[in-house]
């Protein structure tokens, strides 16, 4: 049986909310259809009112079951990819209300299906004060098995020093931490008929640029979680050499990081999502096989569970090796 990490669904109370409110980002009906509604998703989807159609394993719990019994998924490990609620064109109170929406749905969803489903809580970033005490509620009353982040809120680091008692709370938790990226500025580069590579080369980017970011500028010596990278850590792993060598020109003992980049990137843990062979085996050989996990991107149409499982099954030979990324790995970070 397999545990995935990456994996979305967009609970009951926040489809009410967003359908209840007009806004530009958010969720809409035509007839009996859901559609996602978006700023940031290239020009594609602009043209057909800049929406995408709903698939039901976003909202649909049957339809989740049957796709999990179908690809042997003990249980998925869900958060919200979009519509983001992070996004600037809520207000504050707005977004705070979306991201405790969310959570107390995933709570709802956690206690009607202990053993198949558990939630990534989120954080309301644009109100740390609000923040914090959302780490507490995840925790300590929710019952959810982790933390999703973003890489950046609305092209802001995650280490400005406002969010640092925030951040602070989550080490106190000792819950795991899932860093998954949202549209950006690069989103708005993609031409006509270009609005997949959003989800394929945009998000991967983000990733590997706001960690590198975070790395430099300290926020993992002030910070101790566990971190699981989306997308396989988009290239991070790939430039791991190259982003190291910037250290070795900065001529301050005293600059961050403080350790070899590649030590952070050693620490971090991964999902298998590479669908490149040789990618995933040379991302075993720097970080170790304890740490990789296994993610589906469940029910992004980019889903290809089966190929995810044969390029791990090809590329990791071992059958221990293989449970610990299928199962053992991600039931110990995240405590279920």
């Amino acid at each position: 049986m397999r545990i995935d990490v990456h994996n979305h669904l967009l609970p009951e109370p926040y489809v009410d909310l967003l359908l209840a409110w007009d806004t530009p980002v958010g969720l809409t009906r035509d007839g009996d259809r859901l559609y996602m509604v978006h700023r940031r998703s290239g020009t594609a989807s602009v043209a057909a009112g800049n929406r995408f159609p709903v698939n039901e394993g976003f909202v649909d719990i049957d339809a989740r079951l049957a796709w999990m019994d179908d690809h042997d998924v003990e249980r998925t490990l869900v958060s919200v990819s979009t519509p983001n609620p992070l996004d600037e064109t809520f207000t504050t109170e707005q977004s705070t209300r979306l991201i405790r929406a969310i959570n107390d749905g995933y709570a709802d969803l956690g206690s009607r299906y202990p053993d198949r489903v558990a939630g990534l809580g989120m954080l309301p970033l644009r109100d740390p004060e609000a923040a914090v005490t959302e780490v507490d509620r995840i925790a300590d009353d929710l019952d959810l098995c982790g933390i999703a982040l973003p890489t950046s809120i609305n092209g802001e680091k995650l280490s400005q020093p406002d969010l640092e008692p925030v951040f602070d709370r989550v080490d106190d938790s000792g819950l795991t931490v899932f860093v998954h990226p949202h549209g950006n500025v690069l989103s708005d580069e993609l031409g006509e008929n270009e609005s997949f590579l959003n989800s394929l080369l945009v998000f991967p980017t983000e990733t590997t640029f706001q960690i590198v970011r975070l790395i430099y500028d300290g926020f993992f010596d002030r910070h101790d979680f566990d971190v699981v990278l989306s997308h396989m850590g988009g290239a991070l792993l790939t430039l791991a050499g190259r982003v190291g060598r910037a250290r070795s020109v900065i001529d301050d003992p005293d600059a961050r990081p403080d350790r070899p980049v590649i030590e952070y990137v050693q620490d971090f843990y991964y999902d298998c999502i590479s669908f490149h062979r040789p990618a995933l085996r040379a991302a075993i050989d720097t970080v170790g096989v304890d740490h990789f996990v296994f993610g589906t991107d469940f029910p992004f149409d980019e889903e290809d569970t089966q190929t995810i499982v044969s390029d791990v099954e090809a590329v990791v030979p071992d059958d221990a090796d293989r449970e610990r990324i299928m199962r053992s790995t991600a039931r110990d970070l995240f405590d279920i």
